[in-house]
């Protein structure tokens, strides 16, 4: 019995050293692992750091560039020096250091290189050009540049346009509105020995005051380019200082342009060593994306091996290894002897109590660090009976399997329940294979749970067979669920892939794909066969190896556009070695690497033979398009050449013309020799004619015998006749058909393009028929020219007549009323109805507008009553708000000439029984009465008998104004405005308006005055004895509805009641007066106009002065102060000028307002001297 204890506690102290030593060595790489990957996350979020600084730089500068380009929208011209201010003001080396310098690119057109050059040259910049030279579309020249010293004199004139990696980022400025970044570049200021890699960004300039909120607007505004130039280890320095070498975490870092890591694409690089085969755990990659440019940014810790701290997992190993030697010695201890350990017992009871609770701690501990492992960490065991357990699981099979370590300590059926039913038998065979050959267990497979979500698992675990029989399994499952499906998905896209290119090897269709050098990367097999190569000799070989020397430069120029974005469906022509013509129809469209990054990375062709399509087509075209007779273009063709030939026209501002040519006889021939001799004739007559045109002028057949011919690049109208002419002669050449000789001839009608509005093409055809009908007309064998200044004329008035009839018929036409006024007692007369159209368009149009197009025409007489029936109706609506007012209507000339006219006013009279006759006047127009006096006479009798009141309106303008006035039976006299316009400053406006009251008033007629404009001219009129006026003085014609409450509130000037009527004797004085002004307003004009011809300056020589010479009948003291004053303004009026011809602006504009104030004392005298 001792012997066999001791036997097993030797055992027991051997099992507890294994199992120790297990556990401590399982826990230290545990540790390990979670201090690199804390290590390798800490590395990752100081990668983002840098990433989103070096972000931060690139939009301070873009901002920076962005308020360059705000100077010029807040200044008219920006100088050097102002942009050497603002330069200074930002001290970017201070706030953002790593930037070379800011400058603006100035955008220039080739017309505008010679004005630059040699403003550059002005500015003290002698040897100024432009670099590189040649002759470019656009230019984008550096214009300023700061600091502008060292090596940065040497970027002023270069053209950054002639660059195509700056050119691209220039474009994608303009276009976005937004700061753009260039790809990988050299800047122009290197020098030999210092070179390396550079960056430009470009921010857009507009032109100041426009808008460029679309594409084209933007491309139409663009000036130029503020931008910045920065060496990338000089900007990288700036951005992070001596931060990438930190002795704790040095950095390795290297920027690349583009989304690859390509050498030729490197940037920037902290570390001068060879990349790396195999990157260690801390590497990391980040995309920046500057508007539309990327950066590849990797990151690798420069000392790998000092970057993970394994202190820890170094303690816990070792705290673990010596934790298991105690409890070995310990228990080998025991084993010794029993003796020893009985008279030990009590001794050693303390220390085992002891190490029991380390022992405890150490489970805790290495449950802790099983817990914070990524998956289960876990003890399987499967006993001999088929049973099976998991006497040990960590935290983490409640995320695995979603049951709890409980569950599974002693029945691992909840396990398996879990496990997806698909897999379960794999996974019990896979345990299976491991238990019999003890081999590490490694399997995936999916876990289900009730939700019906399945995770993807992978176990990993060592077997270890047990004293009982049972084999127990120590290891880890972990969720692969992420990597899984980027396997399946990886697989899955293979798959499709590999389907897709079997399908397009099954198509008869070319199909091909390209990388952005043009070299072919894909052809299916098609395409293959048609080049006579492999898939392997076809990768990078280009169109050159394949096609003729100008089909492959045609190809790459349809490339180079769809490189820029463009998709293209062309057809191209090829010539083989055996002259064998093939057209292919070219169908290519851009592959993107990202869709939303817009970035090409190569091109999609499909390649169609099209050649006997094109063979049909062009058999169809000639059908189409060419007279089956005689091969000449048919109407179709006519139409597109004609079109054609009249844009041609318009842009080399040349004439052509069209002919429509007739065969004159042919149908006498056609009869009386059969079809075949007719068309044997068409045949030749053609011929002939196309012999005799000019090439690149065109003969056509409509058909029949009918022909046009289209005339191109003529200088005028003459140019056309010997081309004219030659036709003529050539279609009346006999012809000889057999025995018989036929002859006949041609009538050519022609018209000219362009003319004064725009025509159709069918239009110009109708008016060469029109025109050839003409010359048939005139005999026959002869041309006719149309005239289309005469077809516009008709045309024109025409449609105006048909406006004006519509416009009528839809109720467009209204009546505005201008009031007639006795301006003494203030008494409103009546009211004279003015015709207005509301044109839907243009608007209220006055008649001047309208009137004289129907003149003469019947639709006169039809408006003539529309107004007249309007005006009663308005009169009997005013009669019904308790406003009784006269109205009067304008009759014209075509009204007059109506001998029924007075019938026809008796029946729109009859109309308004309610409405008294006399309350409608007609105003007869002094120019309408020519013609026939007395019929016109006796007309205007009848319409007098019917009640209505008559008046002579524009009295003066005619030809017989005495006979008019002793003729027509007309109670009043409206004298035209044109003798009251100027009545206050021409004195003979003023003897001819007193000359017609005093004709008025020996005739017995009343006298109103049209066109007062003013107070004054309203003071005159009443001086002279006229009270009745009318004009915008008084009122300005007004809607009827306005009417009524103008006459409540009408007061005429206060004065006027009392204004004094002049006799005969003191019109002198008047008179004296108008003369005055009237010098007053000559010198002005002379001022103004420029004029060295000057009004009478010696007082005794003016108007006034002999005035004043007659002895006026003015009291001595009166007459001698007004001759005092006239004297001194005859002075001031020298002054004047002398000041004006010695270029004194500033004196005469004084001595003209003194000129006015001592004219206004004058007239105020004059005044005094009425009164």
């Amino acid at each position: 019995m001792p012997h066999n204890r001791a036997v097993r506690l030797s055992t027991l102290s051997w099992l507890i050293l294994a199992l120790g030593l297990l556990i401590s060595a399982f826990a230290a790489l545990q540790v390990k692992r979670v201090g690199e990957a804390d290590a390798v996350k800490n590395f990752a979020f100081s990668a983002d750091q840098l990433a989103i600084k070096i972000e931060e730089r690139l939009a301070a500068y873009a901002l920076v560039l962005r308020g360059g380009a705000g100077l010029f929208d807040a200044s008219d011209a920006v100088t050097r020096e102002e942009w050497r201010q603002y330069a200074a003001k930002l001290q970017i080396s201070e706030v953002a250091g790593g930037i070379e310098a800011i400058g603006f690119a100035r955008l220039l057109r080739p017309e505008e290189l010679a004005g630059h050059i040699a403003q550059m040259r002005a500015e003290g910049f002698a040897d100024y050009r432009i670099r590189p030279a040649g002759r470019r579309p656009l230019y984008g020249t550096v214009l300023f540049l700061e600091p502008f010293r060292d090596r940065n004199l040497l970027a002023l004139g270069y053209d950054m346009f002639s660059d195509p990696v700056r050119r691209a980022a220039m474009l994608q400025a303009r276009d976005t509105g937004r700061a753009a970044l260039t790809g990988k570049v050299e800047l122009v200021t290197e020098t030999a020995g210092q070179a390396q890699p550079a960056t430009l960004m470009y921010v857009p300039v507009y032109r100041k005051g426009t808008s460029w909120n679309t594409l084209v607007q933007r491309r139409q505004a663009l000036i130029g380019w503020s931008y910045g130039a920065y060496r990338m280890q000089d900007l990288m320095h700036g951005i992070f200082g001596d931060r990438l070498a930190h002795p704790e975490q040095p950095v390795g870092l290297r920027i690349f342009d583009g989304d690859r890591a390509d050498p030729h694409q490197l940037l920037y690089q902290n570390l001068d060593r060879p990349h790396q085969a195999a990157p260690s755990p801390f590497f990391q990659q980040r995309l920046i994306d500057f508007n539309g440019r990327q950066w590849l940014l990797t990151f690798d810790h420069a000392n790998p091996a000092a970057g993970v701290d394994h202190t820890a997992a170094w303690a816990t190993l070792s705290g673990g290894t010596a934790l298991s030697m105690l409890l070995f010695s310990l228990i080998r201890s025991m084993s010794r002897t029993r003796s020893r350990a009985l008279a030990l017992a009590e001794q050693l009871t303390g220390e085992i109590r002891q190490r029991e609770r380390q022992f405890e701690q150490l489970l805790t501990r290495l449950q802790t660090i099983a817990s914070r492992v990524p998956g289960v960490v876990y003890e399987y065991r499967l006993y001999p009976d088929g049973r099976s357990s998991f006497p040990y699981a960590s935290e983490g099979i409640r995320q695995i399997y979603r049951i709890s370590p409980e569950q599974a300590r002693e029945n691992a059926a909840a396990v398996f329940t879990a496990i997806h039913p698909d897999d379960l038998e794999d996974v019990a065979a896979s345990i299976q294979r491991s238990a019999d050959q003890l081999a590490p267990w490694r399997h995936e497979y999916r876990v289900r749970f009730e939700d019906g979500t399945q995770r993807w698992v992978f176990g990993d675990s060592v077997p270890h067979r047990e004293e009982d029989g049972s084999i127990s399994w120590y290891g880890v499952i972990t969720d692969i669920t992420a990597r899984k499906q980027a396997e399946l998905a990886l697989r899955e896209a293979n798959r499709q892939t590999r389907h897709f290119r079997e399908a397009l090897d099954q198509l008869s269709s070319y199909i091909y794909m390209k990388d952005t050098d043009s070299r072919y990367i894909y052809a299916n097999r098609a395409t293959l066969e048609l080049f006579g190569c492999t898939a392997a000799t076809l990768a990078g070989s280009r169109d050159e190896q394949f096609f003729p020397l100008d089909t492959a430069r045609r190809l790459r120029q349809i490339d180079a556009r769809v490189f820029a974005g463009e998709q293209t469906r062309e057809e191209v022509e090829s010539i083989g070695k055996d002259g064998r013509r093939t057209v292919f129809l070219e169908i290519k469209t851009p592959i993107y690497d990202e869709p939303e990054q817009q970035a090409v990375v190569g091109l999609l062709g499909i390649s169609t033979d099209i050649t006997p399509l094109k063979t049909h087509e062009q058999q169809l075209e000639q059908l189409a398009h060419y007279d089956a007779l005689t091969n000449l273009p048919n109407r179709i063709l006519l139409a597109d050449r004609l079109h054609q030939a009249m844009l041609q026209a318009r842009r080399h501002h040349q004439s052509l013309a069209v002919v429509y040519l007739d065969l004159d006889g042919f149908k006498a021939v056609n009869d009386h020799y059969g079809h075949a001799a007719g068309d044997k004739l068409l045949m030749t007559v053609a011929a002939r004619m196309k012999e005799v045109i000019r090439e690149g002028d065109t003969l056509c057949r409509l058909g029949g015998d009918e022909f046009v011919a289209i005339l191109l690049d003529l200088n005028d109208v003459d140019a056309s006749k010997p081309l004219l002419n030659r036709l003529l002669q050539a279609a009346a050449r006999p012809v000889s058909l057999g025995r018989h000789r036929l002859q006949v001839s041609a009538s050519l009608g022609v018209t000219f393009y362009p003319q004064a509005e725009e025509l159709e093409p069918e239009q110009l055809l109708r008016q060469a028929d029109q025109a050839m009908y003409q010359a048939k007309l005139a005999g026959k064998h002869r041309y006719h020219l149309f005239d289309a200044e005469q077809d516009r004329s008709l045309r024109s008035h025409h449609e105006s007549l048909e406006h004006l009839r519509a416009a009528l018929h839809a109720g467009e036409f209204v009546l505005f009323f201008q009031p007639k006024v006795n301006m003494r007692t203030g008494e409103v007369l009546g009211a004279e109805a003015l015709l207005r159209w509301q044109h839907p368009q243009q608007g209220l149009l006055p008649p001047a507008h309208f009137l004289p197009i129907i003149e003469e025409h019947p639709l006169a007489v039809e408006l003539g009553n529309w107004v007249i029936d309007a005006a009663l109706q308005q009169i009997r609506e005013w009669q019904q708000q308790g406003l009784s007012l006269p109205v009067s209507v304008n009759i014209g000339a075509r009204q007059l000439r109506q001998r029924d006219f007075a019938r026809q006013l008796q029946e729109l009279l009859g109309h308004y029984p309610d409405i008294a006759p006399r309350l409608l006047e007609l105003e007869v127009l002094e120019t309408s009465a020519l013609g026939d006096l007395a019929q016109i006479s006796q007309l205007l009798e009848d319409c007098r008998g019917l009640g209505v009141g008559l008046s002579l309106d524009d009295f003066g303008t005619g030809y017989s104004s005495l006979t008019y006035l002793k003729r027509l039976p007309a109670t009043i006299v409206k004298v035209d405005q044109s003798f009251i316009r100027d009545i206050l400053e021409d004195p003979e406006d003023l003897a001819i308006l007193d000359g017609i009251l005093g004709l008025a008033s020996a005739f017995g007629r009343q006298v109103i005055a049209e066109g007062v404009e003013t107070r004054e001219h309203g003071d005159m009129l009443l001086r002279i004895g006229c009270d009745l006026a009318q004009g915008y003085g008084i009122a300005r014609p007004m809607p009827a509805a306005e009417l009524p409450a103008w006459v409540a509130r009408w007061r005429p000037e206060p004065h006027w009641a009392g204004l004094r009527r002049l006799n005969r004797e003191e019109l002198p004085l008047l008179y004296a007066g108008i003369e005055h002004r009237a010098w007053l307003q000559e010198v002005t004009a002379t001022l103004t106009s420029g004029s060295r011809s000057w009004p009478p300056l010696d007082p005794e020589l003016c108007r006034f002065g002999a005035w004043l010479a007659g002895q006026p009948p003015l009291a001595p003291a009166r007459r001698e102060a007004l001759a005092e004053l006239h004297r001194r303004i005859h002075d001031q009026a020298e002054q004047l000028r002398l000041a004006h011809q010695e270029g004194r602006s500033r004196d005469a504009q004084a001595l003209l307002a003194t000129l006015f104030e001592l004219g206004d004392q004058l007239l105020a005298q004059l005044e005094s001297c009425l009164e």
